[in-house]
């Protein structure tokens, strides 16, 4: 099994006190944002602990949405057949649509273009959506999601960030998501019983069974 890179406990404890004036800087998948650009034209729903996060005034977030960079929205559904992210940036995965169009050229486009806004920002780390075939970073398809068959594994998007030097972590990651959070805010007491997503149980007994 491939992911983490979350940002470590010790990472964390490492960042300065950040301020309006230095706050932490955020990227955000572009639906996680709230923006419209899911396959669908959706944002895939809410989610409010990223909205408290990034609601408080010593937090910056930009959004970025790869898949919506090179294949604009509404879109098919695609994914990665052969690898991971990691082996679609290597060559030896490629990424298809249900229908079996080759869109590999556009997801690797996409997530260059996501590492380039994460620099040009300056970003801390990234906060994806996963599953996701480009912003996945703890969960994706095994091939067609038709199948309905998941592997521990990142996405395109995802995989070009870790690449790139950046921490990455999903909306799932409950208990990093508490120590930043508390990072932020010294009074906040942490959450022991958070716990990121590669520790839930569906996560453990489904990829010990596989």
């Amino acid at each position: 099994m491939r992911p983490q890179p979350l940002p470590s406990p010790e990472l964390i404890a490492s960042w300065p006190a950040f301020t309006p004036e230095r706050p932490l800087r955020i990227l955000l998948s572009g639906c996680l944002a709230g923006m419209s650009v899911g396959y669908d034209g959706s944002s895939y729903g809410s989610h409010p602990q990223i909205g408290r996060l990034v609601g408080r005034d010593n937090v910056a977030a930009v959004s970025f949405c790869p898949e919506n960079f090179s294949f604009g929205t509404p879109r098919a559904l695609c994914d990665i057949h052969g690898g991971d992210g990691h082996d679609v940036l290597a060559g030896r995965a490629r990424v298809r649509t249900a229908s079996g169009e080759d869109w590999t050229e556009g997801m690797i486009a996409g997530a260059r273009a996501m590492v380039a806004q994460a620099r040009a920002s300056a970003v801390d780390l990234a906060i994806l959506m996963d599953i996701s075939g480009a912003c996945g970073s703890q969960v994706i398809y095994r091939g067609a999601r038709a199948q309905g068959v998941y592997q521990a594994a990142r996405g395109v998007a995802a995989a070009a960030l870790v690449e790139a030097g950046f921490p990455v972590m999903c909306q799932r990651d409950l208990r990093t998501l508490d120590l930043i959070l508390c990072k932020l805010d010294p009074a906040r007491e942490a959450r022991g019983e958070r716990i990121d997503h590669h520790e839930s149980d569906w996560y453990r007994s489904y990829f010990a069974a596989s």
